[in-house]
């Protein structure tokens, strides 16, 4: 399983790298699509519970709401997220007679899905296209990444705490310090190698960045935990042999992408 791990991170890495290098409607249409995905997982965990979200919609609508984000026009993304919302709220009134046992629960399903991954992870767009979007994608991303890999090695290693057994038994309190300090030491470097192409970044901007991303990015995979619990699921999918389902993969991301993108805006820029 270790390997099988190994093997897929290493694909995702190299994937991920090419669409970041690429950056324009190829990165866009990378992630929309990627965030997409995460959002049919989403709809089809609760489908399987019994539920009826607007599965179809919810992801063509994520799809096309992350690639207003190419545009970097505040009017039309929040124009149209408003017009992805309202979509929604006829469908489900069109289908409400099939649905009239849990109508309430389908679009609260629903609308949650464009908040907790669309929204959400348009901000993993919205860093590209920041002045210097390359550097800060780079610097901000990698952080929740590697400290997945912490929090696990850590925690597997000296877990003794756990944080929320009940929710994530397999997560500890050492295991989440150790994500945090692995995360720390993967801005520090980055800020410091990123340093050598462009001055604006430094070693203390990258501690500051992994810092904070060390410390929220959890919030995701929390959430999502809290999601497959709801249905006894092992994973949101199957799509990556050793992860599960992109969901799966993205949980910490959103949180990173997001919470980068206003500590940018509001202390580096």
């Amino acid at each position: 399983m270790l390997a099988e791990r190994a093997i897929s991170a290493t694909v995702i890495f190299i994937l991920c790298l090419a669409l970041v290098l690429a950056g324009g409607w190829i990165y866009t249409i990378g992630i929309a699509g990627i965030l997409a995905i995460a959002t049919w997982e989403f709809a089809s965990m609760f489908q399987k519970g019994g539920y009826a979200p607007a599965r179809t919609i919810i992801t063509a609508g994520t799809f096309l709401y992350g690639a207003t984000c190419q545009f970097n026009n505040s009017l039309l993304t929040l124009s149209a997220f408003s017009l992805l919302m309202a979509v929604i709220i006829v469908y489900h009134i069109i289908v409400y007679k099939k649905h009239q046992k849990t109508a309430a629960i389908d679009l609260s399903i629903s609308l949650a899905g464009i908040v907790f991954i669309a929204f959400m992870g348009s901000f993993l767009i919205r860093l590209r296209f920041l002045p210097d979007g390359l550097f800060w994608v780079i610097l901000c991303i990698p952080p929740a990444g590697i400290s997945d890999i912490g929090a696990f090695f850590i925690g597997n290693a000296f877990g003794r705490h756990k944080i929320v057994p009940q929710l994530s038994p397999n997560k500890s309190v050492e295991g989440y310090l150790g994500g945090v300090f692995t995360s720390i030491i993967c801005g520090y470097g980055i800020g410091l190698l990123l340093n050598l192409y462009n001055p604006i970044f430094t070693g203390l901007k990258g501690l500051i960045i992994g810092a904070i991303v060390g410390l929220v990015c959890p919030l995701g995979d929390f959430a999502k935990s809290m999601y497959k619990r709801q249905f006894s699921l092992k994973n949101t999918g199957s799509l990556i042999p050793g992860h599960g389902g992109a969901l799966d993969r993205i949980d910490t991301w959103l949180w990173a992408g997001i919470t980068s993108y206003f500590l940018i805006l509001y202390f580096f820029l």
